[in-house]
C-alpha cells in the first residue's frame, strides 16, 4: 500500500525542471489564434457582429442572459456611444495583442485570461459556426492561464530576474490525463455505432462539400474496395481508445504518437480541417514528445 501511495505521490509530484513543453505550447498556441483570428477577419462582420449573416437577435434566442458575447459587448458599448465599428476595430486590435504577448511570453497568464474572454464571446456569440478547434482553444488558454509558462523563452523572465519556481509536474500530468481521457471517448463514442464498423463515416467524412478541395484526391476506387474504409475506421478507433495505454509505455509512446499525429495530418490534408489538425498535433507534441533523451515526461 505504502509503495503503492509513494509511486502515485512521485508520478504527480515529482520535481521536474523541464519548462520546454509548456513554453512550446504557449508560444504554438499563441500563433495558432493568431493564425486562426487573421483567417477569420475578412468575413469576420459577416460572422460576428450584430447585422451578421446570422442576425445577433436570433443567436440571443439561444444564449442565457448572463454569457457574454460580442454582440453583447457592442450593445454595452453603445450605450456609451461608442459605435459598432469602433468597437470592433478595438476588440480585434486587442486579441492580436494579447496574442502577441502570449507568444513572446509578456505577462501570459494575464494576456491568456483577457484572450479567453475575447475568444469565448466570439465563440458563445456565435455558436452556429463553432467547432472542435473552438472548444480546444478555449481549453488551451485555461491551461495557460493554469500553468506558469513564463520560466523559459519569455520577455517576462527578462523584465523580471527574481523568479520564484514552482513544480509543474502536478500540471502536466492533468494536461496529460485530459488528453488521454477525450481520446479514449472519442473512440468510444466511435465504436458504440456501427457506422465506424463498415467504413461507412469515413465515405461520409470524404465526401462532404467541404472537404478534399484544396488537393483533390480520387478516392472514387473505395467505392470498388470498402475494405479500405472499413480498415481506415477501425484503425481510427483503436488509435483513439488505446491512445491512453499505448502513449504511457516507453516502448509505445512514439509509434502511439507517430500514429495519432498521422491521424490528424490526414484530417488536415482531406478534410482541409487544419487548425483543428494543428491543435491537436499541438496538444500531443506537448504532452508526451520529448526534445531529448535526457528529458522526461
Amino acid at each position: 500500500m505504502k509503495l503503492t501511495l509513494k509511486k502515485i505521490n512521485t508520478f504527480f509530484f515529482k520535481e521536474n525542471t523541464n519548462f520546454e513543453w509548456i513554453s512550446f505550447f504557449r508560444i504554438a498556441i499563441g500563433f495558432l489564434l493568431l493564425l486562426h483570428f487573421i483567417s477569420v477577419l475578412p468575413d469576420f462582420n459577416s460572422l460576428f457582429s450584430t447585422n451578421g449573416i446570422i442576425p445577433s437577435d436570433i443567436l440571443d434566442t439561444f444564449i442565457p442572459n448572463n454569457i457574454i458575447t460580442f454582440p453583447k459587448i457592442i450593445t454595452f458599448f453603445s450605450s456609451f456611444g461608442i459605435s459598432e465599428i469602433i468597437t470592433t476595430l478595438l476588440f480585434k486590435i486587442f486579441y492580436v495583442a494579447f496574442s502577441v504577448c502570449l507568444i513572446i511570453g509578456f505577462s501570459p497568464r494575464v494576456s491568456a485570461t483577457f484572450l479567453l474572454v475575447l475568444q469565448i464571446s466570439l465563440v458563445k456569440g456565435s455558436s452556429f459556426y463553432a467547432y472542435g478547434v473552438d472548444y480546444f482553444s478555449s481549453m488551451s488558454l485555461f491551461y495557460l492561464i493554469l500553468i506558469p509558462s513564463h520560466y523559459k523563452y519569455s520577455i517576462y523572465t527578462y523584465l523580471k530576474r527574481n523568479i520564484q519556481i514552482s513544480n509543474i509536474t502536478p500540471y502536466k500530468r492533468l494536461f496529460q490525463l485530459h488528453l488521454c481521457i477525450a481520446y479514449f471517448f472519442s473512440g468510444f463514442d466511435k465504436v458504440l455505432g456501427f457506422n465506424w464498423w463498415n467504413g461507412e463515416s469515413i465515405w461520409k467524412a470524404i465526401n462532404l462539400p467541404f472537404a478534399n478541395n484544396d488537393f483533390n484526391f480520387n478516392f472514387s476506387f473505395l467505392a470498388h474496395h470498402s475494405i479500405l474504409l472499413i480498415i481506415i475506421g477501425w484503425a481510427t478507433i483503436i488509435i483513439e481508445m488505446l491512445y491512453p495505454i499505448f502513449i504511457w509505455i516507453p516502448k509505445t509512446r512514439k509509434t502511439w504518437l507517430y500514429l495519432t499525429i498521422s491521424m490528424h495530418l490526414g484530417i488536415a490534408l482531406i478534410l482541409n480541417l487544419y487548425i483543428f489538425s494543428a491543435i491537436m498535433i499541438i496538444w500531443n507534441l506537448t504532452n508526451f514528445y520529448t526534445f531529448d533523451n535526457k528529458q522526461t515526461l
